[in-house]
């Protein structure tokens, strides 16, 4: 939709409401428009009709998705980031830095993954907390007590 069929002063508002005003509508509302002689609940009553407008709700969603999307970080900006990490730590000497930002890089490559220690008291809740760590359905564990043993032969 965009802008198109909103006025200036809309737009303006819809703006404000998503940057400076930082979702407050009323002080949005005296951004784009003129209050100064208006009372105090007359502008937060014009804000709140504003607000319900599906014109001007849907340019406000539009606008916090660019907002969004100009925000997001990606994962080659974090490794671009952690590789002249590397090299500047490297550069420095620093090695101990220069290890962390590859670790960093390992992590967010996968090559990493943080161990678990689970210590669990009941035998039970020990097979389902392997099982779930190993994906197994728990239907397909027999607890030790429950299997039969080998049995000698003489």
């Amino acid at each position: 939709m965009g802008s198109e069929n909103l006025t200036i002063k809309q737009d303006k508002f819809c703006r404000a409401f998503v940057g400076p005003a930082e979702g407050n509508a009323s002080e949005a509302y005296r951004t784009a428009y003129n209050t100064q002689n208006c009372s105090m609940a007359t502008v937060n009553r014009n804000a709140k009709a504003l607000l319900d407008d599906t014109k001007i709700a849907t340019r406000i969603d539009e606008l916090r998705a660019e907002q969004a999307s100009q925000n997001a970080i990606t994962v080659e900006e974090i490794s671009a980031g952690l590789r002249r990490a590397v090299e500047g730590a490297v550069a420095a000497g620093q090695h101990s830095a220069a290890t962390q930002a590859l670790l960093g890089l390992a992590k967010l490559g996968g090559l990493l993954v943080e161990k678990r220690q689970v210590s669990v008291d009941d035998a039970r809740e020990h097979l389902d907390a392997v099982a779930a760590l190993a994906e197994v359905p728990k239907a397909d564990i027999v607890p030790l007590e429950r299997q039969e043993k080998p049995k000698r032969v003489a």
